[in-house]
């Protein structure tokens, strides 16, 4: 999880987010998990809710929890009702936000048949917590090759072929363990203060933290609010938003995020006949037009598809003070999201009043074809700001 300061922002109004389950298709079950204990939950807008009798929704395909318990790094006791609880919580923070876009899915979390909470599945590691250490592909690899292994042996426990959030408990030897995004694996630590309670927490970052990582995990990038949207909406969760969430401040997903886990697997209302990620032949045809006066970017052209095509997403990636491009640098991108206007065809317009960075700063456009199916596809094309002005670089020409 990598830290990024907050970005200061002035009158920034704080959202409603309200608890309240929506009636969706008969292909998903509601759940009671009437197990889970009396809690007074404070949310990011200090409202006290109640997880008594909540229900939470459990999809065709779920994601999957695991617990990974070290050998000599024994997990919290009451960690199965506080997690379950932090789940719930999550589905319908993110439920809430996708929402605001018009997106009626859920992510689906499993349920525990026994308790009627949330399933997280335990699994025994084979080494101590040392063996897992934080920056070590080689550790995750082995994590993941463990998990791979039990779920062979117990093909049940598991909903997902795809998604899986893990978590270890908290390092009781100094250490850190994983806590970042691995394909569609994504990780996270576990310890008495990850539970809805502890929002907000002016100590730690490990909520947001987690809940950044899922977003990961579940196929999104990194991005960073609009200039208008920052005094809106506050911080975008796939920027520096696991500070903000954490904090009990303002934080939302942006519209491309909804439209991404829109598509998700684990957010599919009914069984796909489809494969989920299947890759596309494509080609994409952009144009674009830049009008400074204005401060618009037009973005047209069209593309082909060999797979249903359902959005057109725009991100504008600044490399600020030459830090450079790629993973990890991207917290900064700005998003659009556009519908194709019939088959084959792109149009939307880029308000580059939107933009946080101008001067002399060189820019990323990155075109992403949102597949029915939930696959991205991604073509980048370089612009720069000179003087404050759009421009093409000189190394690329407009189509």
């Amino acid at each position: 999880m990598k830290k990024k300061s907050l970005k200061l922002r002035r009158f920034v109004k704080t959202f409603v987010l309200p608890l309240i389950i929506m009636c969706f298709s008969c292909s998903q079950t509601k759940i009671d998990s009437r197990n889970i204990k009396d809690q007074n939950l404070n949310n990011n807008n200090n409202e006290n809710v109640s997880l008594t009798n909540q229900e939470f929704v459990s999809n065709p395909v779920n994601l999957n929890i695991v617990m990974f318990v070290p050998t000599d790094n024994p997990a919290l006791k009451d960690y199965k009702t506080r997690l379950s609880a932090l789940f719930v919580y999550f589905q319908n923070w993110i439920h809430t936000e996708m929402m605001r876009y018009g997106y009626s899915t859920y992510l689906g979390l499993p349920v525990d048949q026994l308790t009627g909470l949330v399933k997280i599945i335990e699994i025994p590691a084979s080494g101590t917590q040392a063996d897992y250490p934080y920056k070590s592909a080689i550790s995750v690899g082995k994590i993941i090759n463990e998990i791979k292994t039990f779920k062979t042996k117990n093909p049940a426990q598991f909903s997902s072929d795809n998604h899986c959030l893990v978590l270890l408990p908290a390092r009781t030897d100094g250490g850190n363990q994983p806590f970042y995004r691995h394909g569609k694996f994504c990780f996270a630590v576990d310890n008495s203060e990850m539970s809805v309670t502890g929002i907000p927490n002016p100590n730690s970052n490990y909520l947001g933290g987690m809940l950044h990582e899922l977003g990961h995990g579940l196929n999104l990038p990194h991005s960073e609010a609009k200039y208008s949207e920052g005094f809106i909406h506050g911080t975008s969760l796939m920027g520096s938003g696991n500070y903000s969430f954490s904090k009990g401040q303002p934080t939302f997903l942006t519209e491309s995020d909804a439209a991404i886990l829109n598509r998700n697997e684990v957010f599919q209302p009914a069984k796909s006949s489809s494969t989920p990620y299947l890759k596309p032949i494509y080609s994409l045809q952009p144009r674009f037009n830049i009008d400074n006066r204005q401060q618009k970017l037009f973005v047209n052209g069209s593309y082909t598809s060999t797979l249903p095509v359902s959005d057109i997403l725009v991100y504008m990636d600044p490399n600020v003070n030459n830090e450079g491009t790629g993973v990890n640098k991207d917290y900064n991108a700005v998003t659009w999201r556009f519908s194709p206007q019939s088959i084959g065809l792109i149009q939307g317009t880029i308000d580059l009043n939107e933009l946080n960075f101008k001067n002399n700063t060189p820019y990323e456009l990155k075109i992403k074809l949102l597949l029915q199916n939930g696959h991205i596809t991604s073509d980048v094309f370089p612009f720069q700001y000179n003087n404050g002005k759009l421009t093409t670089r000189l190394d690329w020409t407009l189509p």
